[in-house]
């Protein structure tokens, strides 16, 4: 039986029928898409694209495609759509080592939108597998991002009303009411402190056993990714969401064991961490996403906060989540304070100094991604040479320019396999 046919068994008329729902993934790839082909007539192998083994799974290339929300589940039931399948197909195909699912909520009411995609249900595990099952066979592995919205959630999609407001992104200005499928009235976060005074709900501050309640959600969660075939599982810590508001004392005003010092801002975080690292399997890599800071202090993005959030913290948040089983900090910022954000986020590589710091730290066993505008191959592999980090996330840049592996290696003097299908046209 083909492992990719969904057999079911009906009962009807006293007889027993099959339904295939089958589904035809083409040509499965025999040689790794995206790894430098043989024929480089002696080039020196740029960083970029040399191999990356982290437990039991070896990345071909150092380009990871970063999570990105598309906001594309028009039933709002958290379900993967064909749109989906498509979009990370064709990502797939592309070259990157890993393709990460964007974050993906473990509960309905930490959706960023309600058309945001979720892994509450077990319902949810079959759309999410036949994504899995193309991806693998398109020659990358893939991984999903694990979060929660808090304070944060219910918002409208950036591109809603985009055009109309002339570039201005919905989600900055308006919460999604219950007659068009918002919750508003279910958001929760460490301290009831909206993320805008207008516009936003104040939030219900989550009691002792509401926060063991959520960390459970996240190991149900990850279970599901687990039965669904992901390579890669990465928390969602930036961003401004649930696990940032609790790290941050700038929106943690917390008395008890979850608020006030570092140790207690961490516990949420790392408690999570550990029942996460406990139900999935031992070579399954696990990635961390977190801010490096709050920009509180102002752009400068090394000052410290150490009553808010800075990347001084994250280096100790590291070196005990490294300890439960983190295999990878991947390092943005900003996003938890409303009007506080990196002034260069248009310019190449503009977290990468957070990254460095991290990278600098020396943490035994512990990778560091670098993301934020990573879109040009020999700038890249600058980073990657001076030990800035030790892969790339891109986002936006895929977008742009889906064959951005292909556009990376050309920079850098080398050839990277394609796809058996597309491979036919290198010599033109």
């Amino acid at each position: 039986m083909d492992p990719l046919c969904d057999v079911k068994a009906i009962e009807g008329n006293h007889k027993t029928k099959c339904i295939y729902n089958y589904m035809d993934i083409g040509l499965t790839q025999i040689k790794t898409v995206g790894e430098i082909m043989n024929d480089n007539d002696g080039t020196s192998q740029p960083k970029l694209f040399t191999p990356l083994t982290i437990r039991g799974i070896t990345f071909q290339n150092r380009i990871f495609v970063s999570p990105m929300c598309m906001y594309a589940c028009r039933k709002q039931d958290g379900t993967m759509t064909d749109f989906h399948l498509a979009h990370y197909g064709n990502l797939g195909l592309r070259g990157a080592s890993l393709v990460m699912v964007e974050a993906t909520s473990v509960v309905p009411c930490g959706r960023l939108s309600p058309q945001d995609l979720g892994i509450w249900d077990d319902k949810h595990i079959e759309p999410l597998r036949r994504t899995v099952n193309l991806v693998h066979a398109s020659g990358s592995k893939i991984g999903i991002q694990l979060g929660h919205g808090g304070r944060k959630s219910s918002t409208y999609p950036p591109y809603q009303y985009y055009e109309e407001t002339g570039g201005k992104l919905s989600r900055e200005w308006a919460i999604v009411p219950k007659s068009e499928g918002g919750f508003s009235d279910e958001l929760v976060a460490p301290s009831p402190i909206p993320w805008k005074r207008v516009g936003y709900s104040v939030p219900k501050e989550l009691t002792v056993q509401e926060i063991s309640a959520v960390v459970q959600k996240f190991a149900d969660a990850a279970r599901r990714a687990v039965d669904a075939g992901f390579d890669v599982i990465e928390i969602h810590g930036a961003h401004g969401y649930l696990i940032h508001e609790f790290l941050s004392g700038n929106t943690n005003k917390r008395t008890d064991q979850y608020g006030g010092c570092l140790e207690n801002r961490l516990r949420f975080f790392l408690e999570i961490i550990t029942v996460v690292r406990e139900v999935i399997p031992k070579e399954m890599p696990l990635f961390c996403r977190v801010a490096g800071t709050d920009y509180m202090k102002g752009v400068d993005q090394l000052l410290p906060d150490p009553s808010g959030w800075d990347i001084h913290q994250v280096v100790d948040l590291s070196r005990i989540a490294v300890a439960l089983g983190v295999d990878l900090m991947d390092v943005d910022s900003g996003g938890n304070l409303s009007g506080k954000f990196s002034p260069g986020m248009d310019s190449f590589g503009f977290q990468v100094a957070l990254a460095e710091h991290v990278k600098k730290s020396k943490i035994d066993g512990l990778f560091i991604g670098a993301v934020g505008g990573l879109n040009d191959g020999k700038l890249s592999e600058t980073i990657l040479k001076d030990n800035k980090a030790d892969v790339t996330f891109v986002g936006r840049g895929f977008l742009k320019d889906p064959n951005y592996v292909h556009t990376a290696a050309t920079d850098l003097g080398v050839k990277v396999r394609w796809c058996l299908q597309y491979s036919w046209m290198w010599p033109f």
